[in-house]
């Protein structure tokens, strides 16, 4: 390379760490206001403005993978924004709509910064729109990287779809990716990141907490697949037992000492054909959904754990997922056998 090309790439360069630092700024006040990261609103109004979408037009909308588009739906469904159902002339089609709450926060938003964007990119002419359009496009090619860092808009031809929307949405998809919450929580300022703390007797609770909060939480936080409070406290008592045929830990999440989220491992006393431990409950605390907090408790069970670990989930439990992201495997069927005068059969 010549030294002026060198200096030319330095630039592009430049440029380039200019636009992500922008981005990196937005996407933080945007966490601040209303607890969601770009893509996920940029997904989320699109569901809106459709009313009905599939998940495929989504994600060519959005010029995402569907696996992409999958993890951030999962996370906008666990807070109660959009919701999944079969559509009722093809039943193998899964809709997305909005909820009242993802309606009601759109309206609330702020501004992303690429509608900022468009307000000045429609002040350029056609040409210079499209000539912007066909050096993003072939810069997007050229960069070595995961298949939402090489994408394929409609635009990338000049000659074909050159919508100012798709464009921008593929610029912002293309310099900002959707955090993963299985290998970290948001990136942000540290009095937005929880504090873990691993409970192993009632001493090592905080002070405002006891087992009966702890229980009232995870009640709350499970629906609609919550158990008793009377129930979940027998699973608390036995994690905390000192009996030497009971035992187990918790680990709780909290935000300037508030509990925001929370897991429960029982020690089962097996091993092999019966994993070494349970993991009983996991919540989070449904505003704080969506920042990758209970992936993070998940994970730090795995490591306190010395064993393997199994869980009872729901089918239709969207924590389900979730749960499959982090290497837990549907091996088997669960069968239960009610010990009740009906079921006693000759």
């Amino acid at each position: 390379m010549t030294t002026n090309s060198i200096e030319i790439s330095d630039n592009i360069l430049a440029q380039l760490r200019k636009i992500v630092r922008a981005m990196e700024i937005q996407s933080r006040q945007l966490q601040r206001s209303c607890a969601l990261t770009s893509p996920q609103l940029v997904l989320l109004r699109e569901i809106v403005r459709r009313g009905e979408i599939g998940m495929g037009a989504l994600a060519e909308h959005a010029s995402l993978s569907n696996a992409t588009v999958t993890g951030i739906v999962d996370r906008l469904e666990q807070r109660g924004l959009v919701v999944r159902k079969r559509n009722e002339k093809d039943r193998r089609q899964v809709l997305l709509s909005s909820t009242e709450a993802g309606r009601a926060l759109c309206q609330t938003a702020p501004p992303l910064m690429q509608e900022k964007f468009l307000t000045a990119l429609s002040r350029l002419q056609e040409w210079e729109q499209t000539q912007m359009l066909a050096a993003l496009s072939r810069l997007a090619a050229m960069m070595d990287g995961s298949p939402e860092e090489a994408l394929q808009t409609k635009g990338a031809d000049p000659h074909g779809d050159s919508s100012q929307a798709g464009f921008l949405e593929a610029c912002q998809m293309l310099l900002e990716q959707e955090p993963d919450p299985v290998e970290r929580a948001i990136e942000d300022s540290d009095d937005l990141l929880p504090r873990l703390v691993e409970v192993h007797s009632d001493n090592d609770f905080p002070v405002n907490i006891s087992r009966e909060m702890l229980a009232h939480f995870l009640n709350e936080y499970l629906r609609p697949y919550e158990d008793s409070v009377e129930d979940i406290l027998s699973g608390i008592d036995y994690a905390l037992s000192d009996a030497p045929n009971k035992s187990g830990f918790i680990v709780l999440a909290l935000l300037q000492d508030r509990l925001v989220g929370a897991v429960v491992i029982l020690n089962t006393g097996m091993a092999g054909y019966v994993p070494e431990h349970l993991l009983l409950f996991v919540a989070v605390d449904s505003s704080m959904r969506g920042r990758g907090i209970g992936a993070r408790l998940i994970r730090q069970a795995q490591q306190l754990c010395n064993g393997d670990i199994k869980l009872h989930v729901d089918y239709d439990n969207p924590a389900r997922r979730l749960y499959e992201r982090m290497g837990f495997l549907s091996k088997y069927a669960e069968m239960r056998w009610k010990n009740e005068s009906g079921n006693h059969k000759s």
